[in-house]
């Protein structure tokens, strides 16, 4: 089993985590954004890592607002096993942040602007930007905007430097090698040891990996006995192990759904902790 002593701030435990402190997560938004940010907030309800694991519930990006209302999520991105993927996770998030809002009474009007981010370890459009922002343009005319105020962004950790600034250059080349290059990357840095060292940080660790194993498990039984059955039902006409094999694989996106749902987390995750092989994760994407 992982052991957070060898974590570094790209396991999205470990930045998930990080990101809990304000201040560290205010200077990450800064220069991400490019933008000053007086403060972030950790909107109410919004749970941390062990009270999550306490409600058999985990999320790993994080989830905060800035004074003017602003909605940001963020999330590490380390395996590129599914980036054909992101851009409807990033659909997903929007939808879950704007009915959070709409459940409070907020009026369509009234939506704010939302930014969900993705730092990615890898390029997740092969263009070799350090940065990809998106945002919705006219086909037609692209200088006609939406004005729908949600912006998408991947950070590519690979990516040509030159047309980004410094201080974000220098928090990719981090992320990148683990070496800090500046004061706010000695500052990550520093509280990765911190949470590295803590017991307790890491007990929570050893029960998040414990839980994503016992929901395989579970995952795994449903699965069988739902492939037999299949297997069993479609045995009646000539393709019997046909419907074996959709059965297992029924069995399988079941398996996926119960962590996702269970475990707050994404499609990647409960891939990995259901055991499928990484190069079966575009099948089953296309399954869910």
């Amino acid at each position: 089993m992982d052991d957070l002593r060898n974590a570094t701030i790209s396991n999205n435990f470990m930045f998930r985590l990080v990101m809990e402190k304000p201040e560290l997560c205010r200077q990450l938004l800064e220069r991400v954004l490019d933008v000053k940010i007086c403060e972030v907030n950790y909107p109410e309800g919004e749970k941390s890592l062990e009270a999550q694991l306490t409600s058999k519930g985990v999320r790993l990006d994080i989830y905060v607002t800035l004074a003017d209302g602003t909605v940001i999520d963020v999330e590490m991105q380390a395996s590129d096993s599914f980036k054909e993927a992101l851009g409807k996770r990033t659909r997903y998030y929007q939808s879950v942040l704007d009915n959070d809002a709409l459940k409070k009474g907020e009026l369509y009007s009234r939506l704010r602007n939302t930014y969900i981010i993705f730092i990615c370890t890898f390029d997740p459009f092969d263009k070799n930007f350090t940065r990809y922002t998106f945002s919705s343009r006219c086909h037609e005319d692209y200088e006609l905007s939406l004005d729908d105020d949600v912006y998408k962004i991947f950070l590519n950790t690979q990516g040509d430097r030159h047309q980004v600034s410094r201080s974000l250059a220098n928090l990719m080349d981090y992320i990148n090698n683990n070496e800090p290059n500046d004061d706010f990357t000695r500052s990550l840095q520093e509280e990765v040891e911190l949470q590295r060292d803590d017991d307790g940080k890491r007990a929570l660790y050893m029960t998040y990996n414990q839980t994503l194993m016992e929901m395989e498990e579970k995952g795994k039984i449903k699965g069988r006995e739902e492939g037999r059955a299949e297997g069993r039902e479609e045995g009646r006409a000539e393709g019997r192990e046909e419907g074996r094999e959709e059965g297992r694989a029924e069995g399988k996106i079941e398996l996926i759904k119960n962590i996702m749902k269970n475990m707050k987390i994404s499609a990647e995750a409960a891939m990995e902790a259901a055991g499928i092989p990484k190069e079966e994760f575009p099948k089953y994407m296309t399954m869910l």
